[in-house]
């Protein structure tokens, strides 16, 4: 992080250059963590290094910087209070420490926006919608996540996961479930297929499309009748979100998802507030590869 001390002399242009531009970035970060945690401006104040235990356990990802920035606080306070003389340090930053503070700097105090990574095309559905439609929006769209609203307020937020689960709920062990066993091979004697004629009373169209279902299809128009309401009725992760303000950054993602973990999704609106039209929604994958272009 220094070049070797072992013979002091006096500081060069470009090492005192080094140590400005150190000395600048580590001052921005140490007001940063100040505003951050809300400290006063007068009076007694959080030093640097506790400053830094405390974001990097509420921020898991910017963690990753603490080992480097408490070394970083140790060559601050070598330089600020172990000079020789006027015009010599006892340790100078080399380049590389200089901009990796300073990249450091940059992440902290002006970081990713959320909805630079979140997804805008969103689809609100009704607690009274079909699971029918959502069904629809899965296959055409490829949606897997619905944030739901009654009386024009968000207040829970739907998956296929929550579908999947709410099939699940039931009590499948109870069903009539055909066997595999395949059908015997249709004699001369056996009885056609019943066809409309043969049931005058019945409604000719609705006979003939009965006919053509198969046993997956029933089931399936089975579920594309039920509605969101009591999907979200048997999903115990209904509501497992949140709603943050336009103006959030990844960093306040991934705070929300550090606190807790089974979060689904993030759901953006201008002021955070439900009654809100979304206006993207960010989830644990879309963060996961912003992470990994970032390292």
């Amino acid at each position: 992080m220094t070049n070797d001390p072992r013979s002091p002399s006096p500081t060069s242009a470009d090492e005192r250059s080094r140590i400005d531009r150190f000395e600048a970035a580590y001052n921005r970060i140490d007001r940063e963590l100040q505003r951050i945690l809300d400290e006063p401006r007068e009076g007694r104040r959080r030093g640097f290094a506790s400053s830094l235990r405390q974001i990097a356990s509420q921020r898991r990802h910017f963690g990753r910087h603490l080992d480097f920035l408490l070394e970083a606080g140790e060559l601050r306070n070598a330089l600020v209070h172990n000079r020789l003389g006027t015009v010599e340090y006892i340790a100078v930053p080399t380049n590389s420490t200089v901009e990796q503070i300073e990249a450091i700097d940059e992440e902290l105090r002006k970081p990713l926006p959320l909805r630079s990574i979140s997804a805008t095309d969103v689809v609100m559905v009704s607690v009274d919608d079909r699971v029918g439609r959502v069904l629809a929006l899965v296959r055409e769209k490829g949606f897997v996540r619905f944030p739901v609203r009654r009386d024009n307020r968000i207040i829970a937020l739907l998956t296929a996961s929550g579908v999947v689960r709410w099939i699940a709920s039931h009590d499948i062990d109870a069903c009539a479930l055909p066997t595999r066993t395949p059908a015997p091979a249709r004699t001369p004697t056996s009885k056609p297929t019943p066809t409309a004629k043969d049931h005058p009373r019945a409604d000719a169209g609705a006979l003939d499309q009965t006919l053509r279902l198969s046993d997956g299809e029933r089931i399936i128009c089975t579920i594309a009748s039920v509605t969101v309401g009591e999907v979200l009725a048997r999903d115990h992760r209904k509501d497992e979100f949140a709603i943050v303000p336009r103006d959030s950054s990844v960093e306040d993602a991934l705070a929300l998802w550090t606190r807790n973990p089974r979060l689904e999704a993030v759901i953006i609106t201008e002021r955070g507030k439900p009654e809100e039209t979304p206006l993207g929604i960010a989830t644990a994958t879309d963060l996961i590869k912003m992470l990994e272009r970032r390292s």
